[in-house]
């Protein structure tokens, strides 16, 4: 748990709750910093959303796969749009309403450049557009 809260640190299984979880650590008094993806050897992504709580960090991670979709919490921490960009485009994940192009043009960069190469080919759509 994080401390003074009743927040889980990791749960492997709740990206369907990430809104509430942002606003579980706002109503507590913590700033975000950051959310990082990290891609797990079996293909699933690890997301971390790092917070500052009183000079303390204090973080909640969970589990993806590849092709599911997170709520965007863009509305919550407007600079979140941002780091959840960098996810879009460097590893090819999906936020909802949240479209690639902050770190790489459409079209003219490598798709997931971060994304690990399996049986030889590069994974996602990182960079590209949907529709």
């Amino acid at each position: 748990m994080t401390e003074g809260t009743n927040i889980p640190d990791f749960d492997r299984d709740a990206y369907h709750g990430v809104r509430e979880r942002v606003r579980e650590h706002t109503d507590a008094g913590a700033r975000m910093i950051t959310i990082a993806a990290r891609e797990e050897d079996d293909g699933r992504f690890e997301l971390i959303y790092l917070f500052d709580r009183d000079g303390r960090m204090v973080n909640f991670r969970f589990h993806i796969l590849p092709d599911w979709e997170v709520d965007s919490v863009a509305d919550i921490y407007r600079g979140a749009l941002n780091m959840e960009r960098e996810a879009v485009d460097l590893f090819g994940l999906k936020f909802k309403g949240v479209r690639p192009g902050l770190f790489l043009e459409e079209g003219k960069s490598p798709v997931a450049p971060l994304r690990k190469k399996r049986d030889g080919k590069k994974e996602g759509k990182g960079g590209e557009a949907d529709g």
